[in-house]
Formats: C-alpha cells, structure tokens, sequence
C-alpha cells in the first residue's frame, strides 16, 4: 500500500503552493500594467504640446489700383496659428492645401509641383520663426487659393516642439510625427532657402 505519508501535511503543501502561484501571477499582472501605465503616460507627455497647435484659413488682402501700398501687389492670405500650450513652438512651415479637389492635399504634394517643366511656381507656403503661446497671423503671398480648382481648402503647419520632436498639423485635423525638423523635411520635396522665417503678428 502506498504510504501518502501526513494527509494534512500534503494538503497544507499544495495550498502553500497555490498560493506562490497566484501570488507570482498577481505580481505580473501588476507590473505589466504598471508598465502599460507608464507607456500611456510617456505617449501622453509625447503630444501633449503637439495636440495644442493648429491653424485656420484668414482674411485675404486684396490690393486694388495702386490704391494701398503693400510688398506683396499680388495680395496676399492670412493663415492663424493657434498655440495653446504655455511655451512656444519652432521653425515652422505653413501651407494653404485642399481638404477636398483636384489640388495638392498636403505640403509634400505642393513642393513636388514647384517647377514643373522648368517652371518655377509660387506656391501657398510660408515659413515662420517661432510662435508663442496665443493666437498670431503670418501672411502668405497671393489670393484666390480656393478658386484656382473647385473643391474645399484649409490650412496644415508643420513645427518643432519644446521638447525637440517634429509634427504636422494637417488641414484635416490629423496630427503626425515626422522625422527631422520641417525645413530639412520639406528640403526632400523640392522646398528650398531662402525661407521667409515670418515673425508671427499676435491677434489675441
């Protein structure tokens, strides 16, 4: 017959047992979280700034007979910057893009057209320096965007943020990380100095 030896004695082994087990998954459970946790709020402080900054078609400014002097006869657009946060942002890149047409729907697709058969093109982009905490309006050359094809057009601005990453508003709403500052970005698409490097004017 086989001797189980003190049942009580084994009873009280495997619930000792059981409970290191549940008592080792409970700690895993805990530490994965506390790391998932962690990564939320690393990913939350990532964009947090980022999520702050957007910009929206202005006012256009149109110059008639010789009427009202201006560096720019053509007329020009205004696009506001918006920056929520409390600390600036840099090196930005505005552009005047179509949500909907036949237009180019990003920065990118307009720098690519930028000589077409040798042609230079002036295109709805402009540069700015920094802007701070607030409202502020930069000016982009020309009028009439919006009537060049049919279709709907909004703002996108491309920045670096306090904390030295790199992101992209788009006229959509959606915001995407980049690589490299805007200007070096952009340098890839046909985007080159000298930049107008604007000093936004403050509105609110």
């Amino acid at each position: 017959m086989l001797d189980l030896g003190d049942l009580p004695t084994w009873i009280a082994a495997v619930g000792t047992v059981g409970a290191l087990i549940a008592a080792f998954i409970q700690i895993n459970t805990e530490r994965r979280r506390r790391h998932e946790n962690e990564q939320r709020d690393r990913c939350e402080r990532h964009l947090a700034q980022a999520r702050l900054i957007s910009a929206v078609i202005g006012q256009e400014k149109l110059i008639a007979g010789g009427q009202e002097k201006d560096e720019h006869p053509e007329g020009r657009t205004s696009v506001e910057l918006i920056n929520s946060s409390s600390e600036p942002v840099y090196r930005l890149v505005v552009g005047i893009v179509y949500i909907e047409g036949t237009g180019p729907h990003t920065i990118e697709e307009m720098c690519k057209i930028r000589h077409p058969q040798g042609r230079e093109v002036r295109l709805a982009v402009t540069t700015a320096s920094i802007l701070p905490g607030g409202t502020y309006r930069i000016w982009i050359r020309g009028t009439g965007w919006s009537r060049i094809r049919s279709g709907r057009f909004g703002a996108e601005v491309a920045f670096t943020d306090r904390a030295g990453s790199h992101w992209i508003r788009r006229a959509t709403g959606n915001l995407i990380e980049i690589p490299e500052e805007p200007l070096i970005y952009f340098e890839r698409y046909g985007m080159s100095a000298p930049y107008d490097l604007q000093t936004p004017e403050r509105i609110m």
